[in-house]
């Protein structure tokens, strides 16, 4: 937020003096505006490279205040630390404890459990690698399961924090020992940076997302803009005026252009940085047209609020999705936009600014001891929450019954990978007799495994050997790439192929078939069917292809009847109505028809199971609930199906 002037007339360009530089919070302004409407769903598809936005500028800002100090030879790491201090940590402490609060009026034991781990994380500025952690298990950055995470924003806050510990001491090195080297050091780490991303993009894309060697050239390449003197003869006009559109052209292509798909950061992440460091640099001078704009006071005051802004908006949109039992209007998501923005005007107003400009806590001491205070506070409360398994005991016990269905402890959570899948390596059901001739075999994606309770259970009745070939996102069909976000991707033709050819060199006898079938378009879906039973014609065996059970898109049931009990509201309401799911069901009939012409092929229906008298598919069965989150089911889901599924091993045993 300040303009850095370097006096040519002395050593390396010292730095003499600074000023506002209005334009640089306007572009923290378009930063904050950008992820906000992301993440509200409002069309900014591309917003969260507004993030990248904020790591160049903090990189410029940070390097330039420094210099100036280490210029003018009063350089203090712990006077840098405590202006850090002073700007971060008073209003994400009480974002977090206000987070702390709501969570225990609304979170359900399993959400605040984690919440308990993440606001530890975070107090260990940790928050990056605890969520590069829970990527493992799909709660990634862009995951559905994100969304119940009212601190994920804060891996950002944390990759600048760690930024902050070390650069600082690298750049009083480099001054001491060769100032010549500060730029070209510069270049050498961000470039070495900036390479790693590139790769891990392809290798480690978590990594890549939440770490800060692979971030780190963003915050460096503002770091390369302070650390460049300010030449004395200002750029031609033309010039500044056509890097200045071309900055910000290059940002709004990356916030309209990328989507949840775009391989990012890397290759893709230098256009937002560029454009946004072509800004900076074209306005370092005089004001262009885009600077201007930038520089207007009602975009300004967006830029000063940013920080608040960025803190506030994902707890609030969090807690109003994680309470919803459907899909959030677009009205009401703006209305929660400017919610957002009325706590962040009183946090920068009343929190902010106090704490920066000393009214509060005016001494060293006061505000380390603050910190120190503030951290310990977090660290165990969330340890304490983690270790009270998110204190059930705040949920009346019908409640709490209905909560503990999103665990299901009887889930199937084993599947195939690749490597596995190549080598006839599948899951044994029964866990009996390896010796004895495989009889079934269960093949699909987390819809199969969802099922494979009640498949178990018959096969350990039964004495029949099965083993399951299941892979999540990843749709059983010969020829067909599936793309879902935990699927095997480009490989899962590989894998289907190794699945049939394990079936027709064991000579498998019967074949159940279970996915989700609203993946993709009928024409595909209908193709790959036909594919698929052709390639397993010759081995004659029986294949049972189970359709749809009712998907009640973007809501947990669990979490829904639980919620619904624990506030008194009425749970009769729960679940997508009979008309609905029949609609579903017969969009999805072209893609069974003629399937059951074939010889030994059967479709198995679950409709009847889900119909009850309310007009609604039933989500609840003598107080057991039927599914673990919106669209898998539980055991008691599973067991539902025992009559469906009872026919497949009749025909085993007369075999």
């Amino acid at each position: 937020m300040h303009e850095l002037h370097f006096n040519p007339n002395a050593q390396d360009a010292a730095v003499v003096h600074i000023k506002y530089r209005a334009y640089v919070d306007g572009l923290r302004a378009v930063a904050v505006l950008a992820v906000l409407f992301f993440h509200a769903d409002l069309g900014f598809s591309g917003g969260y490279v507004g993030v990248d936005i904020f790591f160049v500028i903090s990189g410029f800002l940070i390097t330039g205040l420094i210099l100036k100090d280490i210029d003018a030879d009063r350089f203090s790491i712990v006077q840098f630390w405590e202006r850090r201090v002073r700007r971060i940590m008073p209003a994400l402490a009480v974002v977090v404890l206000a987070t702390l609060v709501a969570g225990y009026f609304l979170l359900l034991p399993r959400a605040f459990k984690e919440f308990g781990e993440s606001m530890s994380a975070q107090a260990l500025i940790g928050s990056n690698i605890y969520f590069w952690i829970k990527s493992w298990i799909g709660v990634g950055y862009f995951a559905p399961a994100a969304e119940v995470k009212p601190l994920l924003h804060t891996w950002s806050l944390a990759v600048e924090e760690q930024f902050y510990l070390l650069f600082p001491l690298l750049l009083l090195t480099l001054n001491r020992v060769a100032r010549k080297s500060l730029v070209p050091a510069i270049l050498l780490l961000g470039g070495v940076s900036l390479l790693l991303s590139v790769y891990s993009s392809y290798h480690y894309p978590s990594v890549n997302f939440y770490f800060l060697h692979t971030r780190a050239w963003e915050l460096l390449l503002g770091a390369f803009l302070a650390a460049q003197p300010v030449q004395s003869c200002a750029p031609a006009r033309s010039l500044t005026e056509v890097l200045s559109w071309g900055g910000l052209f290059a940002i709004l292509c990356a916030v309209f252009c990328y989507d949840r798909e775009t391989r990012f950061p890397g290759v893709t992440a230098i256009l937002p940085c560029a454009g946004t460091a072509l800004i900076i640099w074209a306005n370092s001078h005089t004001l262009t047209s885009v600077g201007k704009g930038l520089a207007l006071r009602p975009v300004v005051f967006i830029g000063l609020i940013s920080y608040s802004l960025y803190l506030w908006h994902w707890p609030v949109l969090v807690f109003s999705k994680y309470l919803a039992t459907d899909p959030i209007p677009q009205g009401l998501r703006i209305l929660l936009l400017l919610a957002s923005l009325l706590l962040a005007v009183l946090s920068w107003k009343f929190v902010e600014i106090p704490f920066r400009q000393r009214v509060i806590l005016k001494t060293r001491p006061g505000i380390f001891t603050f910190a120190s205070v503030t951290t310990c506070i977090l660290l165990f409360g969330g340890l304490l929450i983690f270790k009270l398994h998110g204190v059930p005991s705040r949920l009346p016990a019908a409640a709490l019954r209905y909560a503990n269905g999103e665990a299901d402890k009887w889930r199937f959570n084993e599947e195939v990978d690749l490597k596995e899948a190549l080598t006839g390596q599948f899951i044994e059901l029964d866990k009996g007799d390896s010796n004895q001739p495989i009889s079934l075999l269960v093949w699909g994606d987390s819809h199969a495994e969802a099922v494979m309770p009640v498949i178990i259970s018959l096969c350990i009745e039964n004495l029949v050997r099965g083993v399951a070939a299941t892979h999540a996102s990843t749709t059983p069909l010969v020829g067909y790439t599936s793309w879902g976000e935990y699927g095997l991707k480009e490989k899962s033709i590989l894998f289907n192929n190794a699945v049939v050819e394990f079936i027709c060199t064991k000579r498998v006898r019967n074949i159940v078939i279970v996915a989700r079938w609203d993946c993709d378009t009928v024409t595909r879906l209908h193709s790959g069917l036909l594919d698929t039973i052709s390639a397993l014609k010759d081995t004659g065996a029986r294949i049972w292809i189970m359709r749809d059970v009712p998907i009640h898109r973007r809501r947990n049931i669990p979490k829904a009847f639980a919620l619904a009990i624990w506030h008194g509201k009425d749970t009769k309401d729960i679940g997508v109505t009979f008309e609905e799911y029949n609609a579903e069901f017969q969009r999805q009939n072209p893609i069974f028809e003629g399937v059951e012409q074939f010889p030994n092929v059967t479709i198995l229906d679950p409709t009847d199971y889900f119909r009850n008298s309310n007009n609604l598919c039933r989500v609840v069965v003598d107080d057991n609930v039927l599914y673990y989150d919106g669209n898998h089911l539980s055991a008691a889901g599973a067991m539902l199906l025992r009559p469906l599924f009872e026919p497949v091993f009749k025909g085993i045993r007369k075999e």
